[in-house]
């Protein structure tokens, strides 16, 4: 009976062994392959192109500065593999950070599975926390992956790390905003669309000057529109608002001198006299010439003539309606909306 037990052990033995290779075996059969190592930026997935090449003279200059190792690694799939473990693996076999100092960083996209980690030594967990870690993937990373924007989500996550690296406990969050000049310089004045909108404005200016019939209203438009256009420093850089101011003012002298000549050759004639005498105009007379003779005298008399009858018209009606001659005793109810 004591032979029978020790084959019953002895069997049982051998099949948690089998059991456990078999598992092991599965286990490696399931496991991602860690790619070698080739540069500080490893784009296995192919989506940073060119940028590529950016992202890793910004963590060679970082590497070569305090002897911080930052690593990037994007791959398509983990053929079902958890991302911490494969990171772990990637870590492992790579040997990121000094020896003895455990100063490496590892950040892993997996593009197809959604999935991103940040794997931090422990040289380094002291600094770049957990926390800190979380903040760069869910503010600086996160937006843009959704947005299919890998190249931005990855310097932005590179920017963080860096930044956190560095001392700057606030490059964890997300960055801020960009200004519009910022986003000019970046796109380009017309890709932007602040060159379009430049065109619009100058183009507005245009059709006001085209549908008014009397000078003063131009030399209205003359005179504020280029005032105006400074205002648009919020918006575009100095010398986007200066060419704007440019192209303004010669465009409104250019019409204003257009106007000048047709009546210069139609206004005078009956009884009503050019306001322009002799051509061509000096620089003088075509700033300060303020439309064709008579117009501001008319619009004047027109409206005066409407005011003096409407004035005439006012206070002769009166009604045979009246109060009875009571009086309020403060009750009653206030509101609003």
């Amino acid at each position: 009976m004591e032979q029978v037990a020790l084959k019953i052990s002895t069997f049982r033995h051998v099949w948690h062994v089998f059991g456990v290779l078999l598992l092991m075996l599965a286990f490696q059969l399931h496991a991602t392959d860690v790619p070698a190592l080739q540069g500080r930026v490893n784009d296995d997935a192919q989506v940073l192109g060119k940028d590529a090449s950016a992202i890793e003279a910004k963590l060679a200059a970082h590497e070569q500065r305090t002897g911080e190792q930052v690593v990037v690694l994007t791959v398509r799939s983990l053929n079902g593999q958890d991302i911490e473990s494969y990171a772990n693996d990637v870590f492992a076999q790579w040997k990121l950070g000094q020896k003895g100092v455990d100063n490496g960083v590892l950040i892993v996209v997996a593009v197809d599975d959604h999935r991103m980690r940040i794997e931090v030594s422990y040289g380094l967990e002291g600094t770049l926390t957990d926390l800190a870690s979380s903040h760069i993937i869910r503010e600086r990373m996160r937006p843009h992956f959704a947005d299919g924007d890998y190249v931005a989500g990855v310097e932005s996550g590179v920017d963080g790390v860096l930044g956190v690296l560095d001392g700057d406990a606030s490059a964890a969050a997300a960055p801020p905003q960009e200004t519009p000049n910022q986003v000019i310089t970046r796109m380009g004045f017309w890709k932007s669309g602040a060159g379009w909108f430049m065109v619009g404005v100058l183009l507005f200016c245009l059709m006001f000057a085209w549908m008014s019939k009397e000078g003063g209203s131009w030399w209205m438009l003359f005179l504020l529109g280029p005032l105006t256009l400074p205002l648009l420093l919020l918006v575009w850089p100095w010398w986007a608002v200066v060419l704007a101011y440019v192209t303004h003012v010669l465009v409104a002298m250019l019409w204003r001198r257009r106007r000048m000549r047709y009546e210069y050759e139609h206004g005078g004639t009956g009884k009503r006299k050019s306001a322009v005498e002799a051509w061509p105009p000096t620089l003088g007379q075509l700033i300060t010439w303020t439309g064709p003779a008579g117009a501001g005298l008319v619009g004047t008399e027109s409206r005066r003539r409407r005011g003096g009858s409407g004035s005439s018209s006012s206070g002769s009606s009166s009604s045979g309606y009246s109060g009875g001659g009571g009086s309020s005793g403060g009750g009653g109810a206030s509101g609003s909306w």
